[in-house]
């Protein structure tokens, strides 16, 4: 594991690696999305495109010109009808990469834990984050936008049916270029391509209101060793050699979770488990909720949303652009799993 990868090892409890510096804990003042009031105004509104117009590259930075424009937040990952039956999630939308393709801890040196590969509350995070699916790349389109002499479909499981994906332009809707849909981008940006998020997003474009915010925190890939592990298993005993706290509601078959308030009920700002079958396991929405959580503070900023963390993991008004965070504690989020 070189250097870099190894920087970014802890990323899902929220160290982001962006231009200029680290932001610990995932925050990041410079953001154009204020995270004000709901996922609206969260990086995950896939209608916005906050960078403007292109000045003195060659290179167009209006999302239109790389995703299709639903026109509707929810879409991007959700469905009414006809979702994915591939997939325990609810009715999403997307497409989903078999859990095959990704390369996993092959050893368990790190927790001393039995490894499995990506559960469905993984793969859904990852069907834009490991950099191979199109971001707009859905099963069911909202509204018309199908050609209508074409009845063909997206495919549910791997590779994006860019010829789909097409047909929202054809249908007089906002869309970019037949054949270009973009990824989020490869492992930390690495050899982006033209059709990815990273061809811009890698801190050094300008655009008129500013520089484009580097995604290459979120940029996973599929070799997911260098993240914190996730398909792995939590323990069913706990002892002081254990090092790991017992969640104190279960509910087998579905997940177990640290309920932190005693209302009995898995709130977004509480940590949980998911048993897909194979027992208590540590997923990507384990500390993650990808629509945001509530600070729990007072002011105009209602939301924490630093890599959409569940638990805030030590950010307080001692940050620049915290007005109403409310901090958790120094790595709240890590122990609330890890005894240290």
């Amino acid at each position: 594991m070189d250097i870099t990868k190894t920087i970014r090892l802890f990323a899902g409890f929220g160290m982001l690696i962006l231009a200029g510096g680290v932001y610990a804990d995932g925050w990041d003042p410079a953001s154009s999305a204020g995270a004000i009031g709901s996922i609206a105004n969260t990086r995950h509104n896939m209608t916005m495109d906050y960078a403007g117009t292109g000045t003195g590259t060659g290179i167009g930075f209006n999302m239109d010109g790389y995703r299709n424009d639903y026109g509707a937040i929810c879409v991007y990952c959700h469905t009414p009808h006809g979702a994915n039956q591939q997939i325990q999630a609810p009715l999403w939308n997307r497409t989903v990469a078999p859990d095959s393709v990704y390369t996993i801890y092959d050893k368990p040196t790190t927790l001393m834990r039995t490894m499995s590969t990506p559960g469905p509350t993984s793969l859904t995070c990852l069907s834009c984050h490991d950099g191979t699916i199109a971001i707009d790349s859905v099963l069911n389109m909202p509204g018309s936008g199908r050609n209508p002499m074409d009845n063909s479909e997206n495919t549910s499981v791997g590779t994006s049916n860019i010829n789909f994906l097409d047909q929202w332009r054809a249908g007089g809707n906002i869309g970019p270029p037949p054949g270009v849909h973009a990824t989020l981008g490869p492992d930390l940006g690495v050899g982006a391509g033209p059709n990815s998020c990273a061809r811009c997003h890698l801190g050094s474009i300008i655009g008129t209101k500013g520089e484009l915010e580097p995604f290459t925190a979120f940029m996973i890939g599929t070799d997911l060793r260098n993240d914190h592990p996730v398909g792995v298993l939590y323990p069913e005993t706990y002892t002081p050699a254990a090092d790991f706290n017992e969640p104190n509601v279960k509910l087998p078959g579905n997940m177990a979770f640290f309920d932190t308030n005693g209302n009995n009920r898995a709130d977004t700002d509480e940590v949980r488990l998911y048993d897909s079958g194979e027992g208590y396991e540590v997923e990507c929405a384990s500390c993650h909720d990808p629509h945001g959580v509530p600070s729990g503070g007072s002011g105009t900023n209602t939301r924490f949303s630093p890599s959409f963390l569940r638990v805030n993991n030590g950010i307080g008004a001692s940050h620049d652009g915290n007005s109403g965070i409310t901090s958790n504690g120094p790595s709240a989020l890590c122990l609330t799993c890890h005894t240290k």
